[in-house]
This record gives C-alpha cells, structure tokens and sequence, in this order.
C-alpha cells in the first residue's frame, strides 16, 4: 500500500513538473519561455492632460509586475511586450439635484493597452481599460485627485494584470 502511494506521489511530481505553464496561488499564469517584460513611454492624448499621468501609471505597471512576478523589466526586446496611452480623462456630472445641478461628479480615466507576446503572438491583444471615482460636486478636483487616481490605478492594473499575465 506504501509504494503505491509513493507511486503516485512521484507520478504527480513528475508530471507537475514537466507542465508548460508557472503556476501560483496567485493566479499567474506565465508560459516557461517568458522571462522579459517591456513597458515603455505612456503618452497622454487625453483632452485633459494631468502632467505626469502616464509616468504614475507606467510605474506602478512596473511595481506590479515585478513583484508578482520572476520576470525582468527590458529596455526593448521584451518578451511581452505592453504599450499604453491614456485615451481619456474626464470629469463629469453623474447625479443631479432637484434644481438640476450635480450633486456628484465622475471622474473617469481611460487607459489603451496594445499587447504584445513575442513568445505567442495568439496571445496578442488591444482592449481599452476604463475605470471612475464618484466624488462630491462642492469638492474641488485637486482636492480628491491623489485619491481618485489610486483606486481607479488599481482597478486597471487589476484588470490589465489579469488579462495578460493571470489570464482568469
């Protein structure tokens, strides 16, 4: 009884082992092959343009992936390779009160991502990432901005991490 629990024990090990894929508790799911990642300049073509936006997110992006992750951060060549622009950032009314003036404001943020993985170009995607922050409309934008882009940063990283290197 012994040795065929063994047995199994080295089976599953062997055949674990020899899988294609990193697997974590965390989620990531990256191919053995991939050991690179690129992220270069992200532009701010939005029609409001916050200074230093795109350098925020890029480095965050960076933060992330380097510590949920083995891979490197490369210059040019990488593996996968993640070209972002931020598309939008507005602020809108969101609800209006009985005098027809907003009681809260929106400000949403839109961030494009062009993906690329040099290892399985079947992997390759465009998607448009988009998150908001509800805010009072008696409270200035400058009072809630740090705020407002660190919940909608984490909700787009989330997403952006999930969708190419979690894979969920």
């Amino acid at each position: 009884m012994r040795s065929k629990t063994l047995y199994i024990i080295l089976l599953s090990i062997l055949t674990l082992s020899s899988c294609k894929y990193n697997l974590s508790f965390s989620g990531i799911n990256i191919a053995k092959n991939i050991k690179t990642f690129e992220i270069g300049f992200v532009p701010n073509n939005a029609p409001i343009v916050v200074p230093g936006l795109g350098e925020d997110f890029r480095n965050q992006l960076i933060d992330r992936i380097g510590q949920q992750t083995n891979l490197t951060q490369v210059k040019t060549g990488g593996d996968l390779v993640f070209n972002l622009e931020i598309s939008d950032y507005s602020i809108a009314p969101k609800a209006l009160t009985a005098n027809e003036t907003a009681s809260q404001n929106r400000l949403t943020i839109k961030i494009k991502l062009d993906y690329t993985n040099a290892k399985n170009e079947k992997d390759d995607f465009r998607k448009t990432y988009s998150y908001f922050y509800d805010f009072s409309a008696t409270t200035s934008v400058s009072n809630i901005r740090d705020e407002a882009h660190k919940v909608i940063f984490e909700q787009i990283l989330d997403d952006i991490f999930s969708d190419t290197l979690a894979k969920w």
